[in-house]
């Protein structure tokens, strides 16, 4: 049955086509483009730098551009008072890792993936369920895309337009 355009009724109500919710873009819209990570072998001292670096407190970890695990900082600075870890650490290039402890060591699953479509809030919210601070942004090849993070959180709520009575 044709509505007033003459498109079909069911056609006209297609998800897909939609105008999407500008309060609720997908998350592939406000996420950070780059993708932190690090490898199972990357020696934690470096993986600490990482993190201070990027303003994160966990980290993805990538094996063969796939995750396979996320890497806490809380786990990390446990190490660091067991004396696992000396606090100058490495930085890849220039200073040798100081410690024996990688990151395959502090390896947490599942990491949080979520796909490129999916709403902010949502996301938002399985990250406040699963008490997760960083969620990875999937595109539909299952590669990681970019990241989403309490910094982005932030950006989006302070885009939103203020709800007056």
């Amino acid at each position: 049955m044709p509505g007033v355009s003459g498109t079909p009724v069911a056609a006209s109500l297609d998800p897909d086509r939609i105008a999407p919710d500008a309060a609720d873009p997908t998350v592939a819209a406000v996420m950070r483009d780059d993708v932190v990570f690090c490898l199972p072998s990357t020696p934690i001292d470096a993986v600490a730098k990482l993190l201070a670096d990027n303003a994160l407190s966990e980290i993805v970890v990538l094996l063969d551009r796939r995750p396979v695990g996320y890497v806490c900082q809380e786990d990390i600075l446990d190490r660091l008072v067991l004396g696992d870890v000396v606090a100058t650490g490495s930085d890849f290039a220039v200073r040798p890792p100081t410690t024996d402890v990688l990151a395959r060591d502090l390896l947490r699953q599942p990491p949080l993936l979520v796909d490129e479509n999916q709403r902010a809030r949502e996301v938002v919210s399985l990250m406040a369920d699963n008490n997760r601070r960083l969620a990875v942004v999937m595109h539909e090849d299952e590669t990681p895309m970019g990241m989403f993070t309490p910094r982005e959180v932030a950006d989006l709520v302070l885009t939103e337009e203020p709800a007056y009575a």
